[in-house]
């Protein structure tokens, strides 16, 4: 069933031809009556009901012609326009299983709200060379979205809030966490006192190619909002929020800059604007321009998006002139929990302060800026590799620091604790694989363990690490720039520089490079390659052969007469995001060399 205005109008027209059916059915039983008591009368009435019946026949012919031309062209603009259908599939598969989710926090939504949340499927146009989803190439994308419709009252409107983040096909609560906290906001508590549409979403992971696909997806976001206040007819289209968590904020953030007219504020938890798999940034000065009201929140120990996100994010703003901003910097790792953010038992200051902005309202005049713990105990960017030089987080003004290319601390790591190539020979082995996601910093993965590698080593983490022998090849695939996933040799060498030091070992050479391997090397199922898990559709988790040509990859050459057990390597990617900024990402690779 696909939800249209053009659905309501075929219910109105069938009502219409109903009652003029009931019309003429009465119409003629008293024109009989009329015959019966007189033949004038009867002759009479019989000209009236012929010309009655010829106007009436007349207007439903013109009615009926004009109500098809409508239905043609309705259904002419329906071949291009977007809609949004039931989802039945996963509803009839997922459903019952979300009565059974188990609260995984204090802070987990009740299952029984999950219930009021409506399945659909929203289908749109996208360009071919950016659709990987479905037919690939057939330009037209799909994102599954779930609906909470509040009680509402006649005359009244209300805001939407969207909760971003999650992919996967399945549209249910059950695997996408991203969407329980979307979902704390049809919570009673909140309804009480805040009465709203709530959107949460599921995109399909084959759809994220790159960040264009990505930013078309993200952008069909708003169009469904949209929808929803065409559908519904009583929305306060001046109180549009989006939030949510990491890759839900980094959404946010992108929704924001690709449809800036549309948000009254967005509410973000651990999020950056500059993507963690490609390094692109999202339009910050469409941002800046726009009157959408911001709250950034980060802990400074977060170990995946390391708190100098937060800080480009809001000087980068501020310098662009954004004023109505607040920032707040907690003592949290990745996500908040150690002050109230997200509740379904309470409206927490930073619900209670998102529902309550509208638009070209500004909440503050000037940016604010609260800051928890002293910046010689925040966990900056680099910590694996930097913390190796003494009072290292201090040695640069990060908290107002628009990133250059040249970092000082890491020309000290290199010139002071590295410890260069070694002579003779090496890479003669045999080929090891593991992987890098740009952002990330403890997403380094090695594909004999599939785990999460710890990136310093420690006697808990030492059944994740990679053994290699003396001779052999480690090939450090950089995810983004993997096969049919993401970017090219090409575009990476235009858009990224990367940087070596070797701490620890015997290393000949490194050398960043795709070239293939001399023989097929075939990643094992076992190896954790995307951000979640799900179907390789159109090689969208690149499980493919991993060195055949088209991977972007450091290969490190391990030395055949290797001194010591271990080997570390630190390694810095940077892109320039243009006007002098810099965007840096650091990678510990290590693992046990086995004599």
């Amino acid at each position: 069933m696909k939800i249209r205005k053009c659905g309501r109008f075929a219910i109105a027209l069938a009502l219409a031809f109903s009652m003029a059916a009931c019309g003429q059915a009465a119409s003629g039983d008293a024109n009989t009556t009329a015959a019966a008591d007189t033949t004038e009368a009867a002759a009479t009435a019989e000209s009236t009901v012929v010309e009655s019946t010829a106007a009436e026949s007349t207007q439903q012919e013109t009615k009926a012609a004009e109500t098809e031309a409508e239905t043609q062209k309705a259904a002419e603009s329906d071949k291009k326009a977007v809609s949004f259908t039931v989802d039945e599939e996963n509803k009839a598969i997922y459903a019952p299983q979300e009565l059974e989710i188990a609260p995984d926090s204090d802070r987990a939504s009740p299952v029984e709200v999950y219930e009021k949340f409506d399945w659909y499927v929203w289908n749109f146009d996208i360009d071919p060379e950016l659709d990987a989803v479905g037919t690939f190439g057939d330009g037209v994308g799909t994102i599954y979205f779930r609906l909470y419709v509040p009680e509402t009252k006649e005359g009244e409107t209300y805001p939407i809030v969207m909760g971003l983040g999650g992919l996967g096909n399945s549209n249910s609560f059950v695997n996408n966490s991203y969407a329980r906290y979307g979902a704390y906001y049809a919570c009673d508590t909140i309804q009480e006192k805040y009465p709203s549409y709530v959107l949460t979403f599921h995109v399909p992971f084959e759809a994220c190619t790159n960040y264009d696909a990505e930013l078309a997806y993200v952008y069909q976001f708003g169009e469904i909002a949209k929808a929803v206040a065409a559908e519904y007819g009583n929305v306060d289209m001046d109180r549009i929020y989006s939030t949510g968590l990491s890759q839900g904020a980094g959404w946010s953030y992108e929704l924001a800059a690709v449809q800036p007219d549309l948000l009254a504020a967005i509410l973000i938890d651990a999020g950056t604007t500059v993507h963690t798999t490609w390094g692109d940034q999202c339009d910050m000065q469409a941002i800046a321009d726009s009157d959408v009201n911001i709250y950034i929140l980060h802990g400074y120990n977060d170990q995946y998006i390391p708190i100098n996100e937060a800080y480009r994010t809001y000087n980068t703003l501020q310098k662009m002139g954004k004023k109505n901003m607040l920032m707040r910097i907690t003592d949290d790792k990745h996500g908040i929990v150690n002050i109230p953010l997200w509740s379904n038992t309470e409206i927490t200051d930073f619900m209670d302060w998102m529902l309550s902005q509208k638009k070209s309202v500004p909440c503050v005049d000037t940016p604010v800026l609260e800051e928890d713990g002293e910046y010689k105990d925040y966990r900056w960017a680099g910590v694996w590799a930097l913390e190796n030089i003494d009072g290292w987080q201090t040695a640069i003004d990060y908290a107002n620091w628009v990133e250059p290319k040249e970092n000082a601390t890491w020309e000290q790591l290199k010139s002071d604790v590295a410890v260069g190539f070694a002579d003779g020979k090496g890479g003669t082995g045999k080929w090891n694989l593991a992987r890098i996601r740009i952002g990330d910093e403890l997403q380094t993965t090695y594909d004999d363990k599939g785990k999460v590698a710890g990136l310093l080593s420690t006697e808990a983490d030492a059944e994740k690490t990679i053994v290699v022998k003396p001779g052999d090849i480690l090939a450090v695939t950089i995810q983004g720039y993997t096969g049919a996933y993401g970017d090219d040799w090409e575009a990476f060498q235009k858009e990224w520089s990367v940087d070596w030091a070797v701490l620890k070992g015997s290393v000949t050479n490194i050398e960043l490079t795709s070239e293939a391997s001399p023989t097929a090397v075939v990643r094992p199922s076992t190896v954790a390659l995307a951000n979640g898990a799900g179907p390789n559709q159109n090689n969208s988790l690149y499980t493919w052969n991993a060195i055949d040509g088209r991977q972007v990859y450091c290969r490190i050459d391990v030395a055949e007469e290797f001194e010591g057990e271990e080997l570390v390597v630190a390694f810095r990617l940077t892109r320039d995001l243009g006007n002098g900024e810099y965007a840096s990402y650091w990678h510990m690779v290590q693992c046990e060399v086995q004599k």
